[in-house]
């Protein structure tokens, strides 16, 4: 028997436009696809299939191109049935884009349907992609069970099946699965049916199944689902488990809902089997459109490279952001889990119903669902202010990729498949939801919404792009009455989506006169290369002080501040302060004159503080390290402003300076000056530490309020690594606690939030006895978000050899450290003091054993380049890097953005270093003086 053996083997060059996109002479219209596979290592986990896909011809052609990948296709059993007879002649493989194309024996005419059918056959592998399998062991039985799951998004659900995979060729699915009888299926659609008849025995007798299987017809049955609605081939989805489910009560939903895990970890589901329905019921009143499907499935996959994907009907989980336990997982655990819920459901609308037509309006998707996870987490949890904290998570990502010269726009081309993975980052995903959440507060939350629900309707089950998006928005503003100077949507929105980058407002203020002249360049990072006169429609809103309604909304033009300042009055005294962007609507960083800043500070450091709001505090204090990183502040400005912080009772300010922080920490944590900085920390962090609890209470302080959880945790982490007198002995006190109780796995008297610094403490003031405990209790433990924090602590030890040992469980097959959890062990290991030296000789020395472990996830390997390089300090250390690059190419082939980003981000740290470490540490020293003498 012929067969073709598919392999992935993506072309390095750029590529000419379209050549790697299906010509679109000829469309699905109906896909009925048979499965059936053996769940057996024994077997390798063999496989038969076929797929029975209705054509529809749009243009004269002599050949069908469509995908295929992985498996392996009888040539002379693929048939074409029509109108008229056709031969399919010969069948050829494009290795680099996948393409299958089978060349007829005539033309086929426009208008006409056939069906063409494809049989295939091979074995799963635990790739983590297309169809693969996952494993976890049974705590009664101890033995290993394995899955069959599917991961397709963006181009691999051509190696579940032959496709045409590319978004806009959307089609309905029907399913039909088979499976031994001790497993149980599900798929995007409802059960409709199960017999034990092969349904495939036409193609595949199970005299060639049942020798291949090594396995009796009786014990396997076919299950057949519904025929779904019209979706796309990155959408569909199914699992073979022996997993069960709980269901959610049916008054909190019209839909259907089951949580599935496998049943060691069943009982963590009754959070999310709570809000999901509920999140659900939201959003239909939010978009006013109804979820159309009867059902939805939510399944926590022990292996999965991504946090979720967002299947039609059968949304697809990691375990730590679907799983949720009291007694094991945190507080943060816990948002965490009702902010992917929610960002996945978002997507059955934004995604799902309405697809964009290529991968370039990623955005459409990911940018939205991350919004509207706000949205559905404050209607199910209103306490935690996810509206506000949200925002800001997502602003200041933005404003940190996006200052790079190698960052990339919203809406980008995609020349080059590999290129899709690389832009499912903090552009496409936060700095979508910012640009969002921006449209919702400058047109009003009400024109918004009536526009989404008009393109949902509109689209519905349909492609559609951007401008699609912006002609809806434009048009239900202009019957509300539109927005300031009879702009389009189009025009203001393109210059934030298809431009790199944002703006750096520079504001002087006439004093005199009571007016203010602004300006507008591209923001970039310190050493820039290149000079950008982009510009932008920048929405203003100016706060001053004593004001109290909110400040109306201005636009500066994309054509204004350019060449000559923009010049506006404003009603604020000579005394007064005046801040800009005070409630975050868009991003971008303010510099003001030295008069403004002045009054900016003496405002923070007195009793007045909280007259600033909080995010236009959290704003200022954002720029202000921005700005002096960048030498368009100096330092003293910053570092004695952000003293202030000692009073500051709101996370989102604190955190927010930590965060800046934490990006001189990294320049310095290697160096000998690294004290200067713990002494700045001590003075600025104690209060705060303190005041929200701290370690010594050996307690939650306020464990009903996320954001008092949240002060406690971020603070107890600072106090440690700044040495805090007592913080590091009540973590060992709490760690060796934990140690000596019986039962250490249930009996845990570590604080639930407080667990992750405790134990890193531990690891790292403790040697090879509190490591191999920790080793232990993460191969017992049962709840997936606890294994996250013991492998984050797990890389704090300073013990060489241990790091070694980690990094080697991240490359091996069987060790403690899962396939999903390789990349982020690696990472954490690079990002501590001792552990940088162990990563970067570990990546130049087993580059092949990583590139290996990462094969089909260059997302993954692409952070641990970004990851190790954002530790270089010296010329010496990029030097190296660029060197073993150049010897070694093929490594980097999938990964070019990353390396790009990675080294600009290298290069950006070494000119800080050279230009600002000596002032910082000084400017750190007077600080800290400035901060005693001024302690109340």
């Amino acid at each position: 028997m012929a067969c073709l053996h598919f392999i992935l083997l993506l072309s390095c060059a750029l590529l000419s436009t379209g050549e790697y996109l299906l010509p679109g002479d000829v469309v699905p219209t109906f896909y009925d696809v048979l499965l059936i596979y053996d769940v057996d290592p024994a077997t390798n986990f063999s496989y038969f299939g076929r797929v029975d896909i209705k054509l529809n011809i749009l243009k004269p052609t002599s050949k069908i191109v469509l995908h295929a990948q992985g498996f392996s296709i009888p040539e002379e059993e693929v048939t074409l049935t029509g109108p008229k007879e056709v031969a399919v002649d010969n069948v050829k493989l494009n290795d680099t884009f996948n393409l299958l194309t089978l060349s007829l024996s005539q033309q086929l005419d426009e208008g006409d349907n056939y069906v063409l059918r494809i049989p295939f056959y091979g074995n799963l592998q635990q790739d983590l992609d297309g169809t693969y399998i996952s494993k976890y062991v049974d705590k009664k039985t101890k033995k290993n069970e394995y899955l069959v799951t599917t991961q397709f998004e963006a181009i691999s659900a051509r190696k579940g099946f032959p496709c045409f995979d590319e978004p806009m060729y959307k089609a309905p699915f029907k399913i039909s699965i088979g499976h031994h009888i001790n497993y149980v299926a599900v798929s995007n659609m409802p059960l409709v049916s199960t017999d034990n008849y092969n349904v495939l025995e036409e193609t595949w007798p199970w005299k060639t199944i049942g020798q291949k299987f090594n396995k009796a017809v009786y014990d396997f049955v076919w299950d057949h689902f519904d025929v779904s609605l019209s979706m796309s081939t990155y959408l569909v989805a199914y699992v073979i488990s022996k997993f069960t489910y709980e269901e959610s009560p049916p008054e909190l939903s019209d839909t259907k809902f089951r949580i599935w895990a496998n049943k060691d970890t069943i009982d963590q589901a009754a959070y999310a089997k709570s809000i999901a329905p509920k999140v659900l019921t939201h959003f239909e009143k939010w978009f006013d459109v109804k979820y159309p499907l009867p059902k939805q499935d939510m399944i926590a996959i022990p292996d999965f490279a991504a946090g979720a994907m967002e299947n039609w009907g059968l949304i697809t989980y990691r375990e730590t952001t679907l799983l949720y336990d009291k007694k094991h997982s945190s507080f943060l655990n816990k948002e965490r889990v009702a902010e992917v819920i929610a960002h996945e459901l978002a997507h059955q609308w934004f995604g799902n119903l309405v697809t964009m037509k290529w991968w370039s309006d990623l955005w459409l998707n990911e940018g939205f669902a991350t919004y509207a996870a706000s949205v559905g987490v404050a209607a199910v949890e209103p306490t935690w202010r996810a509206d506000n904290n949200y925002a800001v998570d997502n602003m200041l990502a933005v404003l940190n990729l996006d200052a790079l010269e190698s960052s990339h726009p919203v809406s980008v081309t995609i020349d080059d498949p590999k290129r899709i993975f690389e832009i499912f980052d903090e552009i496409s995903y936060k700095k979508g939801s910012t640009l969002i959440r921006m449209m919702v507060m400058f047109l009003g939350e009400d024109v918004f919404r009536k526009a989404i629900k008009n393109y949902l309707v509109k689209y519905t089950l349909k492609n559609a792009e951007q401008d699609d998006l912006w002609h809806e928005l434009t048009e239900e503003s202009k019957r509300q009455g539109g927005i300031a100077n009879n702009v389009t949507i189009k025009e203001i929105m393109d210059t934030w989506t298809t431009q790199t980058g944002y703006p750096i407002l520079t504001v002087t203020r006439d004093y005199i006169d009571k007016s203010v002249s602004v300006t507008q360049r591209r923001y970039l990072s310190l050493g820039a290369r290149a000079a950008s006169h982009r510009s932008w429609w920048v929405p203003l809103r100016v706060a001053a002080a004593g004001e109290q309604p909110e400040p109306s909304l201005h636009w500066l033009a994309t054509h204004q501040g350019l060449d000559e300042p923009y010049r506006f009055p404003h009603d604020a005294e000579p005394t007064d302060w005046m801040l800009f962007n005070p409630d975050m609507i868009a991003p971008y960083r303010v510099n003001y004159d030295a008069r403004n800043w002045e009054l900016l500070s003496e405002t923070l450091l007195s009793d007045k503080y909280d007259e600033i709001p909080v995010l236009g505090r959290v704003q200022l204090i954002s720029d202000a390290f921005a700005l002096a990183a960048t030498n368009r502040l100096n330092y003293s400005t910053t570092l004695i402003l952000a003293s202030y912080l000692q009073r500051e009772r709101e996370y989102l300010p604190l955190s927010t300076a930590l965060r800046g922080l934490a990006k001189i920490e990294n320049l310095l944590k290697r160096s000998g000056d690294y004290s200067a900085f713990q002494s700045y920390i001590r003075h600025l962090v104690q209060n705060s530490y303190r005041r929200a609890g701290g370690l010594s209470v050996k307690r939650i302080v306020n464990g009903d309020d996320l954001n008092s959880v949240k002060l406690q945790v971020l603070t107890s982490g600072w106090a440690c690594r700044a040495l805090i007198p007592g913080c590091e002995e009540n973590a060992m006190e709490l760690f060796q606690m934990w140690m000596n109780t019986s039962n250490p796995d249930e009996n845990n008297p570590i604080p639930l939030d407080l667990r992750r610094t405790v134990w890193c403490a531990g690891a790292a003031r403790g040697g090879e006895r509190e490591w191999r405990f920790l080793t232990l209790r993460l191969q017992a433990a049962r709840v997936a978000a606890a294994r996250d924090a013991m492998l984050a602590a797990m890389a704090c030890t300073r013990q060489v050899w241990l790091l070694n040992q980690f990094l080697e469980w991240a490359v091996s097959e069987n060790s403690p450290v899962r396939k999903q959890d390789a990349a982020a062990v690696v990472g954490n290991v690079a990002r501590t003091p001792v552990g940088y030296y162990v990563a970067r000789e570990f990546f130049y020395n087993r580059i092949d054993d990583l590139f290996k472990t990462f094969n089909g996830q260059s997302r993954r390997f692409g952070y641990i380049i970004k990851t190790l390089l954002d530790q270089f300090t010296t010329q010496r250390e990029l030097d190296e890097f660029l060197i073993f690059h150049d010897k070694n190419p093929k490594y980097f082939e999938e990964t070019k953005l990353a390396v790009v980003q990675a080294i600009e981000k290298a290069k950006v740290n070494i000119d800080w270093v050279d230009q600002n470490k000596d002032l910082v540490v000084r400017e750190m020293r007077k600080a800290v003086m400035y901060m005693n003498n001024n302690t109340q």
